[in-house]
């Protein structure tokens, strides 16, 4: 019939994002716009593309995915989080280094002796920015190695000291501890501040904190959340974002069961009444989650059901989800309205419907981006809706570098 589904990325809605975060931090505070994981599954080339139009800064997690985006022609800085201790020369972050226009973050004095070999070897300046552990215990230095590593670099005129970080740990739920972090990054910052070169970054504000704690932005902050249109659910109420992602397939099999009858595997789901059963040929071997079924509660996740662009509704999704295969409640639906080849968004950007990201996620009890890194590059086809309104076709990019 044509392409088992579609994941459409609305850039368009990618910089109404970016104005509203750059309305919300003001003309004074950087903006880092964070591309890990290939964009959040979206493609990470070309929102970076787009970002890098509206970012100071791209943040991505490995030399991989760095390599990606400079053997994508992006001409963005960027920062790359996780631990680097070497580069071949062929590799395009060799490339990126040389140019000045990548900035490793600094976890350790380990790994900072090993970034200064390597500046000695490449005979050029490398960017660092050193990452401070104020209580997430992932990564970074402790106050104490932090200072020292600050000390090395000050006094190294092989590294370039352009930032220095920390990552709050649970900035949607708990502002004391948030507030602690900010403190303890204070107490590494505030005794070098006035020796830091001037184009040094201090930044600790991810998404939750960009947009409900000023005080928390410093000099710059990082988002990637935001810009795909969802924040957490508790922050409603602060700027507005647009939703980006859109994913649509089509209804594959009609049917009826009686009332009763299980559905799914295991018999997950009892019929209460006659009912008509929709069959949508998408399962978690596309990155669908599992176990967001409707439950007695009637919680569950929805899909939204379209024919020729007008809406349906939305149906519930029922019992198990398949591999290739999730079944939907179609019964409150009007049947006049009901075909074989009907739109069904699993992902909807649309107000009317419970089809969203973020309900999505909650159904899956995890955060919106796990839900969209996770869908199939292999399965799902991306394409990309400009201003102009055109769609642009595109596979999507991997971060596998050979």
């Amino acid at each position: 019939m044509h392409n088992q589904s579609t994941l459409q990325v609305d850039l368009w809605a990618v910089e109404q994002n970016c104005a509203a975060i750059r309305s919300h931090i003001g003309s004074k505070c950087k903006f880092c716009a964070v591309v890990k994981a290939d964009g959040y599954g979206l493609g990470a080339v070309r929102l970076a593309t787009k970002l890098a139009h509206h970012a100071d800064l791209l943040a991505v997690y490995s030399a991989d995915e760095a390599g990606v985006l400079l053997g994508g022609s992006v001409q963005s800085d960027l920062l790359v989080l996780a631990p680097v201790y070497g580069c071949d020369r062929l590799h395009p972050l060799y490339r990126g280094i040389m140019k000045r226009k990548v900035h490793l973050v600094i976890h350790s004095e380990d790994q900072l002796r090993s970034v200064l070999q390597m500046a000695t070897r490449f005979g050029s300046v490398i960017n660092v920015q050193v990452k401070v552990d104020t209580g997430l215990h992932r990564g970074g230095c402790d106050a104490i190695e932090a200072k020292r590593v600050i000390e090395t670099i000050l006094g190294d005129k092989r590294v370039a000291l352009t930032g220095i970080m920390t990552h709050f740990a649970s900035a949607v739920h708990d502002e004391e501890m948030t507030r602690e972090q900010h403190k303890q990054f204070d107490q590494v910052i505030e005794p070098i501040e006035t020796r830091l070169p001037e184009n040094c970054v201090l930044h600790e504000a991810n998404t939750a904190a960009t947009v409900q704690w000023k005080w928390s932005h410093r000099n710059m902050v990082r988002v990637g959340l935001a810009w795909t249109g969802t924040v957490p659910a508790p922050l409603d109420g602060l700027p507005t974002f647009r939703p980006v992602v859109s994913w649509t397939t089509h209804l594959a099999h009609i049917r009826s069961v009686k009332n009763g009858d299980l559905v799914g595997y295991g018999g997950s789901w009892t019929a209460t009444r006659d009912s008509l059963i929709g069959i949508i040929p998408i399962g978690y071997a596309a990155g669908y989650p599992m176990g967001v079924g409707a439950d007695a509660t009637g919680g569950g996740a929805f899909v939204h059901i379209l024919r020729d662009g007008e809406t349906v509704g939305d149906a519930p999704v029922l019992g198990a989800v398949c591999m290739d295969q999730i079944a939907v409640d179609l019964t409150e639906l009007p049947k006049e309205k009901l075909n074989l080849g009907c739109s069904v968004e699993l992902l909807s950007t649309r107000a009317c419907s419970k089809a969203s990201l973020r309900n999505l996620a909650f159904a899956a009890s995890v955060v919106p981006h796990a839900v969209i890194s996770r869908i199939s590059s292999s399965k799902v086809k991306r394409t990309y809706r400009c201003e102009t309104t055109n769609i642009v076709s595109t596979k999507v990019n991997t971060l596998a570098l050979g």
